[in-house]
């Protein structure tokens, strides 16, 4: 038997915010990149007045930027090198 996945969990504006330090409109407009620029999660519309994010896409675009700042910011990377650790 497959084990159970935990259930996904929807975040709020405010739990957003918390986690990501840009405008809600540099969020809007991250949300609209295209898919080969790493655009953010798309919000969800949960009800008439309200809107969510999927906490796991949340997250994984939070570790890729991560991921990829580490990179860039790297004396290697600055050389034009690659980034061997």
């Amino acid at each position: 038997m497959k084990p159970a996945s935990p259930p996904r969990r929807l975040i709020r504006r405010d739990e957003v915010k918390r986690r990501v330090p840009y405008s809600f409109t540099h969020i809007w407009r991250l949300e609209q990149l295209p898919e080969d620029q790493d655009p953010f999660p798309r919000r969800i519309a949960i009800g008439e007045n309200r809107v969510g994010w999927d906490e796991a896409e949340v997250d994984a675009w939070i570790e890729r930027r991560i991921r990829d700042g580490r990179k860039i910011a790297s004396p290697a990377a600055r050389r034009g090198k690659p980034n061997v650790p």
